[in-house]
């Protein structure tokens, strides 16, 4: 929000303030730096509760009330014309670029933008674990929009309501300041409590945000004559508080808790800079004070809303990654952000009355964008047909396609976390591109493919060499959302309870027992299991989501949120020691393995998985007739995020990370188990796609886990792979 005070002198340095914040924001989004980038936001919360309020006591000062009508008239003129334009052009684009349940989800996203109520949207979703990994929303950075404007419609009503009580003109300020106080300070309380509790609402909570516009709130009622600083303090408190600020943007992490105490550090230096300019400017604050800076600052709400979008849009749209992509991102979002700050947000907030010509010049550029990007799409598709992708979450590098066949691949996804704190908008990160090693373990022997196996290769190369989608694809890009979700059939299982013999039971209930034991991974390998056995054995899950189940010393964020890990495992171990089943199958993300608390990597990090792996082992040798470890699906791209129909489907083919082959190379070394490589489920020549001609089927649900109808089709050859190493059922 650029405006000033009412009634006050505008302030240059909080406009280099904006500036600031949103470059961070932009290139945490856009390059994964500088780390703590995406506290921009906060220090814009920080600068609305200044800025605000500032405008209530100072109307207070002058006229001697305060017009609630007219405060939320200029606050709709200064924020809806723009904010519904780029909501109107994502909702325009999207059947252009993703399938029609993602198109489905972003008019969903939109109606809770348009309403300013994002935030709790994004927070009441956020804890679906299997859209961890997929690519956010073209909406999500609405989230802070709707913490600030309900921060608009509550505040001033608090503020006459303070003001009343207090009587007098001048108490005001005391009024509003111990207001602010209160305010600020119970949901300070409240930030810490939830950011332990629940870290994802706490990310998003208005509730948990209050006390950064408190902290400006409060500033604004300290008046000029109370701040009697000499200039060369002034100046050194500035850039006292613009060092702080840009000190959190390097040094915090995604890791560290939202918005406590991530967000103190920003806050504070916001807070220090606008104290320096209470009363007089600080005369050498030259980067916040410069023409550039101030520029930036104007236009900042606009490149905030504009930079998102495209951010999302590039790597599903464009042919091209890394340095060229980032590129027509940021001169894309540039662009936008001046062609609409001109044509849109100065001709609704300089005019006397919103006038029509402001209202079509916004219907016109919406409709210039909609239909440049729309006839590209029509007359040049090879211009959107993106490229390969990487696999998510790939810290080392992904083994790349044969050269020639296919663009060079980077990554560009969200490194999903088990123990995120936020669904905050994801960094995009690069790595290069490196050959997975592919040794032969002294112990265990690869099987040769049976006629299961190579009919399952045969559709992948199908899928490698096809130029279009299947007519039949299963399930259909249209039905996605409910029919490739397994969890209403399996939700006893995202944490069984050993103790209720129907918890996550499947099969022959009078049978002989199969366990399947781990995380999110094992929901669909049951499936797999199931149709399998399921006529002759009974298939018991023992699976709970979000947790290493080989017990390796994870990090998981906050050492309490391991517990219920360790609870799992025990009643586990336990169950499996009382009824000896004839067979354990384990399974589990390897995204664990570059998750440690010992921070180790590459061979470091895969000799502590063969460890834990051991340590299981060993733990229910003699309790268990046979224990088999199968390896789990990789990390791609999610289904809905790579198509679009009449694109190649080449772009959504993936490679195989460097450190989930290092892991899945490690544990063929387990003594004591059965090891079965799956990588030829998902994976032909190094190159995975996502669909198989010979069923027509999408292999995977989301990101990483299998299809439950794929899961289905995989059971003649887990029954042969099983056969072939020795395991009898």
């Amino acid at each position: 929000m650029n405006d000033g005070p009412v009634g006050g002198p505008r302030r240059a340095d909080i406009q280099g303030l904006r500036a600031v914040a949103v470059t961070a924001v932009i290139a945490f989004h856009l390059f994964g730096w500088p780390s703590g980038g995406y506290l921009g936001v906060d220090a814009f919360f920080v600068v609305s509760g200044f800025v605000i309020t500032a405008v209530l006591v100072r109307e207070r000062e002058r006229s001697g009330r305060i017009s609630l009508r007219a405060f939320w008239i200029r606050r709709a003129r200064r924020i809806l014309p723009l904010a519904l334009l780029v909501i109107a052009a994502v909702v325009a684009i999207a059947p252009w670029a993703w399938a029609g349940a993602k198109v489905a989800s972003i008019h969903t996203d939109a109606l809770w933008a348009m309403l300013f109520a994002a935030n709790w949207h994004y927070a009441a979703r956020a804890d679906t674990y299997f859209d961890a990994g997929s690519a956010p929303s073209p909406l999500l950075h609405y989230w802070s929009l709707g913490v600030e404007e309900q921060f608009y419609v509550v505040w001033p009503l608090l503020v006459v309501l303070a003001v009343a009580v207090a009587g007098g003109i001048r108490r005001h300020r005391t009024a509003v300041a111990v207001l602010a106080a209160l305010v600020g300070g119970a949901s300070l309380v409240w930030a810490i409590v939830q950011t332990t509790s629940d870290p994802t609402t706490a990310y998003f909570s208005t509730l948990t945000r209050a006390w950064e516009l408190a902290l400006g709130a409060a500033l604004a009622t300290v008046p000029a004559r109370a701040v009697r600083l000499a200039p060369a303090a002034r100046t050194a408190l500035s850039w006292a508080g613009l060092a702080t600020v840009v000190t959190a943007y390097l040094l915090v992490t995604p890791e560290t808790g939202v918005p406590w105490p991530a967000a103190l550090g920003v806050a504070l230096g916001t807070a220090l800079v606008l104290v320096a300019g209470i009363g007089a400017a600080a005369p050498a604050a030259v980067l916040l004070t410069n023409p550039v800076s101030g520029y930036l600052g104007d236009i900042s709400y606009g490149l905030y809303l504009w930079h998102f979008p495209l951010v999302v849009l590039a790597p599903v749209v464009l042919a091209t990654s890394g340095a060229t992509s980032a590129a027509i991102v940021l001169a894309g979002t540039l662009a936008l952000a001046v062609i609409s700050h001109h044509l849109v947000e100065r001709p609704v907030l300089d005019a006397p009355r919103v006038r029509r010509r402001g209202m079509l010049a916004a219907a016109l550029a919406l409709v210039l964008l909609v239909v440049a990007v729309g006839g590209a799409a029509s007359t040049r598709p090879d211009l959107f047909g993106g490229g390969t992708v990487v696999a998510a979450d790939d810290p080392d590098g992904a083994v790349p396609p044969p050269a020639g066949e296919v663009p060079d691949a980077t990554a560009t996804t969200e490194a999903p976390s088990p123990s995120a704190t936020t669904p905050a908008p994801s960094p995009t990160t690069s790595a290069k591109a490196t050959a997975a090693p592919r040794p032969t373990p002294t112990g265990w022997q690869p099987i040769p493919p049976g006629r299961t196996g190579t009919r399952i290769e045969n559709g992948l190369r199908g899928a490698l060499a096809s130029g279009s989608w299947p007519a039949d694809l299963n399930p259909s890009p249209d039905q996605w959302q409910t029919t490739a979700d397994q969890r209403a059939a399996m939700s006893a299982c995202v944490a069984t309870d050993a103790e209720d013999p129907e918890s996550c039971t499947f099969g022959n209930r009078s049978a002989p027992e199969i366990i399947v034991y781990g995380d999110s991974i094992g929901f669909p390998l049951l499936a797999t299991v199931e149709k399998a056995y399921g006529k002759t054995y009974k298939v018991r899950g023992m699976t709970k989501i979000a947790c290493a189940v080989n017990g390796v010393d994870a990090n998981y964020g906050k050492d309490e949120w391991a517990v219920p890990c360790v609870n799992h495992r025990k009643m586990v171990l336990d169950y499996v020691r009382r009824v000896k089943p004839k067979v354990l199958i384990m399974t589990e993300t390897y995204s664990w393995a570059v998750r440690l608390k010992s921070r180790a990597k590459g061979t470091a990090s895969a000799k502590e998985w063969l460890a834990a792996d051991q340590a299981f082992v060993d733990s229910v040798r003699g309790s268990v007739g046979t224990v088999v470890i199968v390896a789990p699906s990789m990390p791609g791209v999610a289904f809905l995020d790579c198509y679009r129909p009449g694109a190649s489907p080449s772009r959504c083919v993936t490679g195989i990370p460097t450190w989930w082959a290092r892991t899945r190379d490690v544990e063929k070394k387990v003594r004591g188990a059965v090891f079965v490589d799956t990588t030829h489920w998902y994976c032909v020549d190094g190159r995975c796609p996502i669909f198989t001609t010979t069923t027509g089927t999408v292999l995977k649900g989301d990101y990483l886990h299998t299809s439950v109808q794929y899961a289905r089709q995989l059971a003649p050859d887990l029954a042969y792979l099983l056969r072939a190493s020795g395991v009898r059922l």
